[in-house]
């Protein structure tokens, strides 16, 4: 098995085997029913002599990949379970700038209805600005100084180092520095004070934001003073500028608050506020385009590999175009259809998108009519692709020894495919 594992991966060196998908695993039943197709095959076809080579060979592969990939890509739009293409769906906000709306992985079947929420305020964090210093001038006298910060119900205790002859700018840019270092929920900076050249002073922010009774989410106190100088009462680290808020909202009429400015709603669709909204703004959902664009990509790629890899075997075998006339008029009935969805055929009948065609056809429904699994397109694409999938010896050179003898009982015959026994395997490793 090492040895046509190597022979495969050489001989598919233009067409790269996708990952495996679910779509690649069968029951034991659908198993037995392509080895039954096969032996109907091996037992009503004539028998062929055919002159292999690496092209033929590479061609043959390259195309039954394609019609793996082909059938996978209708599989992911025409699967009708929770997670297929089309039942994947994307939390849309009818104001992104207002309200950002995102599904949670595996949230998919816990989704609340449509919904809508206007944002009265929303959540704010605690903000603290120390008094107002010259930042060359010399303040606080060399020493260690002790202090304390409580963040909710966290109590962290500092020793800060002052030299002597320090001025203000490198004792405020020191201590912003040691406190951030510490990691404790609050972030502090130096900032110049406007309108007041040479002033500058502490600016410290907490991380969290809301409060649901108006306390202070930190606070700040001197534990040790230097000749009756602590370093937050002469530094007025503990003055609050802004008391923190929790968010005010209205969802669907009724009023909410959050600590937060995001939020979860039954584990499965996180809400973020980004700014106070006038007007309501509606939450609702529609399948994925971007999943939805990647399943169709699968479809096109393999279809254009198809057509390409006929049009070059021709060139190297002199051999028709057998194939790509083929999918070509297998396809052609339902061209009408398709453009209308946003398909494009250029001047070489390859397909392209237009994307917000197919992005409209994906809101307003037609996409998934035309993909569902009794749609006439589907069960004729399909059908060739797995015809394909199961005899590609089909499209290419080969000469015909004799026909089976239907007067008597079916006999077996040499399946063509097996004249390359890697026709029969796929995806190696």
């Amino acid at each position: 098995m090492a040895a046509e594992d190597n022979i495969y991966n050489h001989l598919v060196p233009t067409y790269k085997p996708q990952p495996l998908t679910k779509y690649d695993t069968h029951k034991a039943s659908e198993l037995r029913n392509i080895v039954n197709e096969i032996t109907k095959l091996t037992k009503e076809s004539p028998t062929y002599f055919v002159r292999m080579n690496d092209a033929k060979q590479t061609y043959l592969l390259g195309i039954k990949e394609a019609a793996i990939m082909f059938q996978n890509g209708f599989g992911e739009l025409c699967d009708d379970s929770p997670d297929s293409a089309f039942n994947n769906k994307k939390a849309y906000s009818s104001d992104i700038e207002a309200i950002q709306a995102e599904i949670i992985s595996g949230g998919q079947t816990k989704l609340p209805e449509e919904f809508s929420i206007q944002v009265a305020s929303l959540a704010t964090s605690q903000v603290n600005r120390g008094r107002d210093l010259y930042a060359t001038s010399k303040g606080l006298i060399g020493g260690t100084y002790k202090f304390q910060v409580n963040v909710g119900d966290d109590m962290y205790d500092f020793q800060y180092n002052i030299r002597n002859g320090a001025n203000n700018k490198e004792v405020l840019t020191g201590l912003s520095s040691f406190i951030n270092k510490a990691n404790i929920g609050i972030q502090t900076n130096v900032e110049t004070v406007p309108n007041e050249p040479g002033k500058i002073r502490m600016y410290i922010e907490s991380d969290m934001t809301g409060s649901s009774a108006g306390e202070p989410i930190f606070t700040m106190s001197d534990k040790e003073n230097i000749n009756g100088n602590g370093i937050v009462s002469y530094m007025d680290l503990d003055r609050v500028e802004r008391s923190p808020a929790s968010s005010k909202f209205y969802m669907d009429g009724v009023e909410r608050h959050t600590l937060s400015n995001e939020f979860t709603m039954g584990k499965c669709l996180k809400i973020t506020l980004r700014k106070a909204s006038e007007d309501a703004v509606k939450i609702n959902y529609y399948p994925d385009g971007n999943r939805i664009m990647g399943s169709l990509q699968k479809i096109a790629e393999a279809y254009n590999f198809m057509l390409d890899s006929s049009q070059e075997f021709a060139k190297v075998a002199s051999y028709n175009l057998k194939l790509a006339n083929d999918i070509q008029s297998t396809i052609r009935p339902f061209k009408p259809e398709l453009e209308s969805c946003g398909f494009v055929f250029n001047d070489n009948n390859r397909i392209l998108f237009d994307k917000a065609l197919v992005l409209q056809a994906v809101n307003d429904g037609s996409l998934q009519e035309l993909f569902s699994k009794t749609s006439t397109f589907v069960q004729t694409m399909t059908g060739k692709a797995y015809e394909i999938k199961i005899n590609p010896m089909e499209y290419i050179d080969k000469l015909m020894g004799t026909y089976p003898d239907f007067s008597k009982p079916s006999e077996g015959f040499s399946y063509i495919t097996s004249l390359y026994s890697g026709l029969i395997f796929n995806y190696y490793f």
